[in-house]
């Protein structure tokens, strides 16, 4: 009778498990929101070419880093890392490209993060990214690349 006990306790934290299981995985599937659109497909475009003359000698042709950091994956935007479009665009726009800071126009500096940003997973949306707007903004990043 004993067995018979144990057994049915046993059936039952198995049950519990899987139920807890499929809890948590609808919840994650819950708050998998998808990114937000911040930026338009003619500016990621036009921000490749910049990226390849401005910022692969030192980040990668891939965005895979070298003697820069990659600004692509979790290395660059892990969720843990409280990573904002602003605190990015800021060191962007006013410590790049590292030979001469601030050098680029405002134009090209929307333009490259627009880049990075559809390289980590962001979709484009209709609307531009706008410089002011990228400065403040806190919009978390969360690279979405694999």
């Amino acid at each position: 009778m004993t067995s018979n006990i144990l057994l049915e306790v046993d059936e039952m934290i198995k049950r519990i498990v899987v139920l807890a299981a499929g809890f948590v995985g609808m919840a994650q599937t819950a708050g998998a929101a998808a990114p937000p659109s911040l930026y338009s497909a003619p500016q990621a475009a036009t921000g490749a070419d910049i990226y390849t003359q401005n910022c692969a000698g030192c980040h990668g042709a891939a965005l895979q880093g070298g003697v820069g950091p990659a600004l692509t994956g979790t290395s660059f935007a892990a969720p843990a890392g409280h990573t904002t479009l602003g605190g990015v665009f800021t060191i962007l726009a006013q410590q790049m490209p590292a030979d001469r800071p601030g050098g680029l126009s405002h134009g090209q500096y929307e333009n490259v993060m627009a880049y990075i940003l559809s390289k980590n997973g962001y979709a484009a949306g209709s609307a531009a990214l706008g410089y002011q707007a990228s400065l403040a903004s806190s919009v978390p990043l969360v690279s979405q690349a694999r």
